[in-house]
């Protein structure tokens, strides 16, 4: 398997993954309380979800890109 195309199976995977942590965390903050809404139960998911896979993207990307470079 080449560079490049383990690569983008990494970015792959960590999207997917990135997916499921994210529908999990909806529905676990949802179930918590029914009434309430998830603004309210759980109102910094977005910003834990965007900074946890912020750095995992980006070093995949600049291996890729940088891979890409050299030939």
């Amino acid at each position: 398997m080449s560079k490049e195309r383990f690569l983008l199976w990494m970015l792959a995977s960590i999207f997917t993954y990135q997916a499921g942590i994210f529908a999990f965390g909806i529905f676990k903050c949802s179930s918590l309380t029914p009434a309430s809404s998830i603004q309210e139960v759980c109102p910094k998911l977005g910003d834990r979800y965007d900074s946890t896979f912020n750095v995992a993207i980006a070093t995949v990307l600049a291996l890729l890109t940088g891979s890409a470079l050299k030939e």
